[in-house]
């Protein structure tokens, strides 16, 4: 038996359970004193609505699961709480609204199905990788108590006050206060916050607020293959794969704390009169209207503002991904800790003026909009000039975690002016495929290795038509480590796209108007597909660019002419080697990223890419790419990253680098 005396229990290696072959259930029937009403509430709240079992009953069972479970006094504090707020009319855990009990234990659950269990052993700072019940994600974080010790916190206030409980089906965390996350929507969350009380009013008065409110496209629920594990069938070859269950919104907000506007503006100065004047002042956002219609997204406090919100819900971990990228090929889980390079992706803000902004995984966290250069034989940062804005992974004491996403607090001012788009952004920029759909990171299917997952043609916003023998399906690296399994994947992810496709989709704008070339990620194989590609500003009418892209031609042949470096030898036999791929359309892959240990993409013959596009691209202006297959016949096409390059890097004054 566990005793769980108080709140400063230690938190230290001493405190491991000793495992006995328990179920989750028995545990808790075995230690009433401390969990006698949770095992009360898990008699009354069912897994779903069509299901006639209890909680109760699926905890008994085999299965694999996280428990983070409140004690008695845990839940005794909360329905206090709740009575004093007229939101239950008793404390008897036996009386409380369904409602209550549903949200009780849902937010204390994670099924981890196929997937190990969480012990604190697999804990880092943010979000855990899978949401729990109430699909929401369970944050973690570190600090010390009153007395110096070290403490595991859950969303921000709750305690770890007995960890790793191993029972037969999962891990139970004995927590000190119930797991009841913010009901609010990410905007709000922002204007109740105390020190974020002045970004809070410019969501307010630019009607940014307003924007910020969705939750869950309704549509989508009567989608009769929503959450079902599938066999697709495609020209009679059976596919298997899994639908989301939901199509959330999200929303990610970074956002100044007041005393970083007072730092910029002067303490006891926090008027929006004087952040238009200072914005004016140093020359930001030079064609904005500097009247007061705050509202009009051609106003200069809406841009100020817009270029801190992002259309999709990402938890710290996974605001860049750190996988395979060069120096880190181990077989590992590669979550950021045993930091080799530089890691980094590119979202597009939300608003009328399309804008980008780059957040960069280095040691010591994530900055926003970083410029360094990279020593081009270990690629890693020589030089910072501009050391970008300091993303803070909590804000301290409140709670960040809102219902429709999370808001981050930066720790300078984050501008969109000509040191981003002439410098931050003047560079070969690579786009993972899934960095261009937001809802892959709002719903939680990012690295998601239960199944490879399947979508309804309508379920991407950037990707506007889609032909009915599409069939669009994610595949994650099923073990998600630094070596990917021989898999020549940038992320170590991609989609395979089968039948005889036709779709089109968003491509993400421009830093300024110039010259820009396109590639297309190459894994070539016989059994991919090939596809004319269509390039321009208006979607139903595209002109194709190009020959037709044949994901079947192999490196070693004429057509592209791979050869290693190793057998080219001397340095200028492979530049002459990589001239000549260009002429004829190709490029070797990145050496960045490593599909096995020690062979980088560059290393892989069938590892290429294919430039697809040269031309005139308009900042500001939406452009569109469409796939069409030119096979009578169902192929896999393989969708992995493309790179958006200007001419200043692919014809510059330097010969552009090969990573």
């Amino acid at each position: 038996m566990l005793s769980l005396n108080s709140c400063t229990e230690n938190i230290d290696d001493s405190d491991l359970y000793t495992f006995t072959g328990e179920t989750m259930v028995d545990h808790f029937e075995n230690d009433p004193e401390n969990f006698s009403d949770y095992l009360t509430i898990l008699g009354k709240v069912h897994p779903s609505k069509r299901s006639e079992s209890t909680m109760l009953e699926l905890l008994s069972a085999r299965g694999n699961y996280t428990c983070f479970a409140p004690t008695n006094d845990a839940i005794k504090q909360y329905l206090d709480s709740l009575l004093l707020l007229n939101q239950v009319t008793s404390t008897d855990v036996n009386q409380i609204p369904d409602s209550i009990a549903e949200s009780i234990v849902f937010n204390s659950i994670i099924e981890n199905e196929n997937e190990e269990a969480y012990s604190t052993t697999d804990f880092v700072e943010g979000a855990l990788s899978r949401t729990n019940m109430n699909d929401r994600y369970i944050n973690i974080s570190y600090g010390n108590d009153v007395d110096g010790t070290s403490v595991v916190f859950v969303n921000v206030d709750s305690r770890i006050i007995v960890k790793d409980i191993e029972v037969t089906n999962g891990y139970i965390h004995a927590i000190d206060k119930v797991l009841s996350p913010s009901t609010a929507t990410v905007g709000d969350l922002v204007m109740n916050t105390p020190n974020t009380s002045f970004f809070g009013r410019l969501l307010d008065i630019t009607g940014w607020d307003d924007q910020l409110m969705d939750y869950r496209d309704e549509a989508y629920e009567d989608f009769e293959k929503a959450g079902e594990d599938v066999t697709e069938v495609v020209n009679g070859k059976n596919w298997d794969g899994r639908y989301p269950e939901h199509r959330y919104f999200g929303y990610t907000v970074f956002v100044e704390t007041d005393s970083v506007f007072e730092e910029a503006l002067g303490k006891g100065n926090l008027t929006v009169e004087a952040l238009k004047n200072w914005l004016q002042t140093n020359g930001y956002y030079p064609d904005a209207n500097y009247d007061d219609d705050y509202t009009s997204e051609d106003n200069v406090i809406n841009q100020f503002v817009s270029y801190h919100l992002l259309p999709e819900r990402l938890t710290w971990n996974r605001m860049v991904i750190f996988s395979n990228e060069k120096g880190f090929y181990n077989g590992a889980i590669n979550d950021g800790t045993q930091f080799q390079t530089n890691v980094w992706e590119y979202y597009e803000t939300m608003g009328k003026h399309r804008r980008t902004l780059k957040i960069t995984g280095i040691k010591e966290g994530k900055r926003i909009n970083r410029y360094s250069t990279m020593n081009l034989t270990t690629y890693r940062e020589q030089s910072v000039e501009i050391p970008g804005v300091e993303i803070n992974s909590t804000n301290g004491q409140y709670d960040n975690n809102a219902m429709n996403g999370y808001y981050y607090t930066i720790n300078s001012l984050l501008l969109w002016g000509p040191d981003v788009y002439n410098k931050v952004l003047n560079e070969r920029m690579r786009y993972d495929i899934c960095a261009l759909l937001p809802e892959i990171m709002t719903n939680n299917v990012r690295f998601n290795k239960t199944a490879s997952w399947f979508f309804k043609s309508d379920y991407f916003d950037v990707i506007p038509s889609m032909s009915e023998e599409t069939v669009f399906q994610y595949l994650p690296n099923t073990n998600n480590t630094g070596d990917a399994g021989q898999w020549t994947n940038y992320q170590t992810d991609e989609f395979n796209i089968k039948g005889v496709f036709d779709f089109t989709m968003k491509l993400p704008p421009v830093p300024y108007t110039g010259t820009y070339e396109i590639r297309y990620g190459v894994s070539a194989n016989g059994n991919r597909g090939m596809a004319q590609i269509y390039l321009g500003t208006n979607p139903n009418n595209l002109p194709p660019v190009g020959l037709p892209l044949d994901l079947r031609v192999e490196g070693t042949t004429t057509s592209v002419g791979w050869v290693s470096d190793t057998d080219l030898g001397s340095d200028e036999a492979i530049d002459e080697k990589d001239k000549a791929m260009r002429n004829l359309g190709y490029m070797k892959g990145p050496k960045y990223f490593y599909p096995a240990s020690g062979i980088s993409g560059r290393d892989c013959r069938n590892c290429l890419r294919r430039i697809i596009f040269t031309g005139q691209l308009e900042a500001g202006e939406t452009y569109y790419i469409r796939f069409k297959s030119v096979l009578q016949s169902s192929a896999e096409f393989f969708f992995d990253y493309l790179e958006i390059v200007p001419k200043t890097i692919y014809n510059g004054e330097v010969a552009e680098d090969k990573w």
